[in-house]
């Protein structure tokens, strides 16, 4: 299952957690989170940074599991 990301959206949660929630072509929603202190622009940055490359491997986990696959009728009585 290859997927597309179509909306990337970042929140920030009190002073120290930021979440990234990437929402794929086929509806599904993943969450990214990091927590670190952020004060400047660019801690806030970084902290995006790590929070997305973290849903991306939620994405990855997704992906790489099989896909159920249908091989046709199976006879039970033989």
């Amino acid at each position: 299952m290859k997927t597309t990301i179509t909306k990337t959206e970042y929140f920030k949660l009190g002073k120290m957690t930021l979440l990234c929630l990437i929402t794929l072509d086929n509806g599904y929603e993943i969450l990214g989170s990091v927590t670190k202190a952020i004060v400047t622009e660019a801690e806030e940055e970084e902290a995006k940074s790590v929070a997305y490359q973290k849903a991306i491997y939620q994405k990855l986990e997704l992906e790489s599991i099989p896909q159920p696959r249908t091989m046709g009728v199976v006879p039970t009585t033989l």
